[in-house]
């Protein structure tokens, strides 16, 4: 006869109930695991596929495309436009015996200028030296020293915008070598790659150079619509493959300098100009795109419109306002007035980390100018904003 102790024996305890179901949900997780890391090994692959090893090891290391995507940070990025250039020893000692296209096309020569403020300074990434008007250059324009772009025979009519061949382009081998190089000697810094946009590009070919109030672009498009677009359509085409060409060898984010469309009214960028941006913006895929241009204070309800993940804003707005009128969908870059280099160290920082300050709330941010580098500015100056901006906890 059995006890009832001997029966309690019978009574399945909590843990054997338990235990069928606690090995069906282990073997669930098992394989949950290994296709998630099926999943991952092949996204893993097919992005290096794509974009190549040291993309991927630029998007897992560099604070700077984090910050293109709007992701996490530990330290705020920062590089300037025209971080290479006449402020610097190395590049003026170059300069005095080779003119700036000299330079362009020879990658050994550029190479030692790229390098020269990221080695100096720590930058968080490299821009290629080239000059924004090189898709130009089979058209007839040239860079004059201490001038800039220069056209000889600028457009004034609609049948001068005929003689413009889309396939007489500009020789660019040097500058994907360049790119190539820099990519072989530090895989892991970002580089960007740049061209200038339809708009600020057309202004030279109308104006014949820098103009302050753009008379003539503006007359042109007013009167010869049908024309200006066509003109922009042009250089869209040529500043578009200059773009994916340099992707191709390897650059991991672009800039579009559109230096001169702060000239613009809202209502003009948007009826002569922001289609032609959308579609150099749209044709690039794979690397994080930043649009730039000056006293675009006016324009960035409309900006909210272009296809990049950064608006780079020069200092004419504070950070803060620009991102109220952005929103969350882009990351922002800029704004230190470049004039700030020019001013006692304490002083320059001082205006560094009022711009710092500013940048809180933003979740993609990129420490820059809201120019290119003056060419009188002091290095020592730059070093201290650089360790400046490195220290801050935003």
């Amino acid at each position: 006869m059995k006890t009832s102790a001997s029966y309690t024996n019978l009574i399945p305890t909590a843990w054997s109930l338990r235990r069928p179901r606690a090995l069906l949900v282990q073997k669930f997780r098992s394989k949950l695991f290994k296709r998630s890391a099926r999943f991952l090994k092949a996204a893993i692959f097919n992005f290096v596929t794509l974009f190549g090893e040291s993309t991927l090891l630029t998007f897992v290391k560099s604070n700077f495309i984090r910050a293109c995507y709007g992701k996490d940070v530990d330290v705020t990025p920062v590089w300037f436009m025209r971080q290479a250039g006449r402020y610097l020893p190395v590049y003026r000692r170059i300069r005095k015996n080779h003119t700036l296209l000299e330079i362009i096309k020879k990658p050994e020569l550029a190479l030692k200028v790229v390098f020269e403020p990221i080695e100096r300074f720590g930058f968080d990434a490299a821009i290629v030296f080239s000059d924004i008007i090189l898709p130009l250059k089979a058209w007839g324009v040239s860079i004059k020293e201490e001038v800039g772009p220069v056209t000889k025979k600028p457009v004034r009519t609609p049948a001068d915008v005929d003689s413009f061949d889309v396939h007489k382009i500009e020789e660019e081998g040097y500058i994907l070598e360049q790119i190539r190089l820099i990519k072989k000697r530090r895989p892991e810094l970002p580089v960007i790659g740049f061209t200038g946009a339809p708009f600020t590009l057309a202004t030279y070919l109308i104006e014949g150079k820098y103009s302050r109030n753009f008379e003539s672009t503006k007359s042109f498009f007013y009167e010869s619509k049908v024309a200006w677009h066509k003109l922009l359509e042009k250089i869209e085409r040529l500043v578009a493959n200059h773009l994916k060409a340099q992707v191709g060898a390897g650059v991991d984010a672009v800039q579009i300098f559109d230096s001169w469309v702060g000239a613009l009214s809202p209502f003009d960028f948007e009826e002569y100009v922001l289609e032609h941006v959308q579609s150099v913006l749209s044709s690039v895929k794979g690397v994080p795109r930043i649009y730039f241009g000056t006293c675009t204070a006016g324009l960035l309800s409309v900006l909210r419109k272009v296809e990049a993940e950064v608006i780079s804003v020069d200092w004419r707005i504070r950070l803060k306002e620009a991102h109220s009128i952005l929103g969350e969908s882009f990351a922002l870059q800029g704004n230190l007035d470049p004039s700030s280099l020019l001013a006692p160290t304490k002083l320059a920082l001082r205006m560094a980390k009022r711009v710092l300050e500013d940048s809180r709330g933003v979740k993609g941010y990129i420490f820059n100018l809201g120019h290119g580098v003056p060419p009188n500015a002091d290095p020592r100056v730059v070093s201290e904003v650089v360790k400046l901006v490195h220290s801050f906890r935003r």
